[in-house]
């Protein structure tokens, strides 16, 4: 009888492991072993190295890195606004350079000086509002000086009747000294009162100094030292009501310089910044009592005339704009000629149907891109 041999199986080692109980025991006692030398500080199997982290920048490089990113030149107010941005000191600013980024990949020079302008703007108004709760504060301490003082007076009188039915059979002396302790005693309070009195005036006199300061901060704009647009505005409602109460006439003006962007990106922002004020020069040398000149931002300027009809508000910007065309301006560092200079006005004036003067408004800026389609370098009547 013969017996066929079965065949083994074949066993993929590749793909299948056989595993006996035994060799799970020995590797839970392996793991179990490492855990427990590591647990007493035992040997155990080196730790993969840390990965490097490179060391922050200084800050005055990361403001370097800023200004090449975004294209800035390093000018003190766009080194005042990376410092905040950096070190997240303003919160607002912060958003505020993120928003902008965020809209056209980079921080232009335009969008940096609005946002600094409006944080500045938002500083005026907080430290204003520190300063009303000081006034306030004082004003408080003067009203309790005063009822105190009318009080002590008060309570003298009435002392004094006092002291006077109680001494009706004192002697002569006896009533004299009574009498000098009293008045001794008022005398000390008075005195005290009034060097209270003087300090509170002090005080009043520094609050009425940085009152007036923080306003002047938060109404002016600070690259032009120009009115800004919300000094504008405070000008311009006023104006309306009076010119809706006495009937005179008011007119507005936009202004605004012919191919800005060109002379920054030829001869950088500092030049940009120089013809700013140049022509925020100009143009003030016009204003007085029936002229207001703001900065409403960037390269724009509004003039508000009282008292004159728009055609009579044009000769005058027309003649600001031809003194400044002849004009032929050099770079102060290169010596390079920065050629002609240029705005382009719209100019509208207030009707009986515009309470506010925001159609005014709108009709001048209407007019100003009227301006610029026809050529720049002109006023246009709405």
């Amino acid at each position: 009888m013969s017996y066929a041999h079965a065949k083994p199986e074949p066993i993929d080692t590749t793909s299948q492991e056989r595993r006996m109980p035994h060799d799970d025991a020995r590797k839970q006692g392996s793991r179990l072993a490492k855990a427990v030398k590591g647990w007493f500080g035992g040997d155990e199997e080196p730790a993969p190295p840390a990965p490097t982290v490179a060391a922050p920048l200084p800050l005055f490089q990361q403001i370097g890195a800023f200004f090449d990113t975004h294209g800035l030149d390093p000018s003190p107010s766009h080194y005042e606004l990376a410092h905040g941005y950096m070190t997240q000191s303003d919160r607002k600013l912060v958003d505020a350079v993120d928003r902008a980024i965020a809209k056209v990949g980079r921080l232009t020079p335009e969008a940096a000086e609005l946002i600094l302008s409006e944080a500045r703007t938002d500083m005026s108004a907080e430290m204003l509002a520190g300063l009303i709760d000081k006034a306030q504060s004082s004003l408080a301490n003067l009203s309790g000086l005063a009822k105190q003082s009318g009080a002590d007076a008060k309570a003298y009188g009435q002392a004094l009747e006092n002291k006077v039915a109680d001494l009706s059979g004192a002697s002569p002396e006896q009533a004299v000294a009574a009498l000098v302790e009293l008045t001794a005693s008022m005398i000390d309070k008075t005195r005290a009162a009034e060097h209270q009195l003087r300090e509170a005036g002090k005080q009043m006199n520094q609050l009425r100094g940085s009152l007036a300061e923080a306003r002047r901060v938060s109404e002016s704009d600070p690259l032009t030292g120009l009115a800004n647009r919300r000094a504008f505005e405070s000008r311009l409602k006023r104006a309306v009501a009076q010119s809706k109460e006495s009937g005179r006439p008011l007119s507005l003006a936009f202004c605004d310089i012919d191919h800005f962007k060109s002379i920054n990106d030829t001869h950088g922002h500092d030049v940009g910044d120089r013809i700013l004020k140049f022509v925020a020069q100009r143009l003030s040398s016009v204003s007085g009592n029936n002229c207001f000149v703001a900065r409403h931002g960037g390269e724009e300027f509004v003039m508000l005339f009282e008292g004159l009809v728009p055609e009579e508000a044009s000769r005058v910007v027309d003649e600001v704009r031809a003194d400044l065309e002849e004009r032929r301006l050099v770079a102060k560092q290169s010596g390079e000629p920065i050629g002609k200079i240029s705005f382009s006005g719209g100019v509208a004036g207030l009707n009986a149907q515009d309470p506010t003067g925001r159609s005014m408004l709108r009709n001048a800026d209407q007019a100003l891109y009227r301006a610029k389609g026809n050529g720049r370098n002109r006023v246009e009547l709405a």
